[in-house]
C-alpha cells in the first residue's frame, strides 16, 4: 500500500511537478549532480540510450554539475566536459534556461549556424538556444529536476 501510495504520488510529481515560489538567487552557488533515479526512486547508473526512437545501447550516467553566478553566466561540468554559457529562471514554469556558448573558432559553428541554432551576440560569442530544466522539488540545498519521461536528476547545493 505505501509503495502504490509513492509511486503515484511520484507520477505526479514527475507530470505537474510541486508548485513552489523560486526565485533566480535561490540557485546562485554550485550544484553537484547526485544521481539520475526512475519513477519508483530508485537510482539508476545505467539507462537505455534512444535517439529518434531507435535504441542505440545501454548509457552510464555522467550528467553535468553547474555554478549559476549572479551575473548569469554560468558553468557547467562533468569528468568528461567543461562548458560555459548563460542563464536564466522563467518563475512561471520552474524552469532554468541554459543557453551553451559557442567558440567563434568551434568546428560545429557552421553547422549550428546552418541549422539556426545560435545566435551572436556582442560579447563576440555565439549562444544555443535555451535548454530547459524544469524543476520538480526544490529545497534551500537540494533540487529534483524532470529528465526524460520516466527519470529525475537530483542535485545537491554545495
Amino acid at each position: 500500500m505505501i509503495k502504490t501510495i509513492f509511486t503515484i504520488l511520484s507520477l505526479l510529481i514527475f507530470q505537474f511537478g510541486v508548485s513552489q515560489k523560486i526565485k533566480e538567487t535561490d540557485l546562485i552557488g554550485e550544484w553537484t549532480f547526485i544521481e539520475l533515479q526512475d519513477e519508483n526512486g530508485e537510482k539508476q547508473t545505467k539507462i537505455p540510450l534512444a535517439r529518434f526512437g531507435r535504441d542505440m545501447g545501454i548509457e552510464n550516467v555522467n550528467r553535468d554539475s553547474y555554478i549559476f553566478n549572479v551575473d548569469r553566466t554560468y558553468k557547467s561540468f562533468n569528468p568528461l566536459n567543461t562548458s560555459y554559457g548563460t542563464w536564466f529562471f522563467d518563475k512561471k514554469t520552474n524552469e532554468i534556461n541554459l543557453e551553451l556558448r559557442i567558440e567563434p573558432d568551434s568546428p560545429y559553428l557552421p553547422s549550428l549556424k546552418k541549422a539556426k541554432i545560435v545566435k551572436k551576440r556582442k560579447d563576440g560569442f555565439y549562444y544555443q538556444k535555451p535548454v530547459h530544466k524544469k524543476i520538480l522539488i526544490y529545497s534551500t540545498d537540494s533540487m529534483t529536476i524532470a529528465y526524460r519521461e520516466k527519470y529525475v536528476l537530483i542535485y545537491k547545493q554545495k
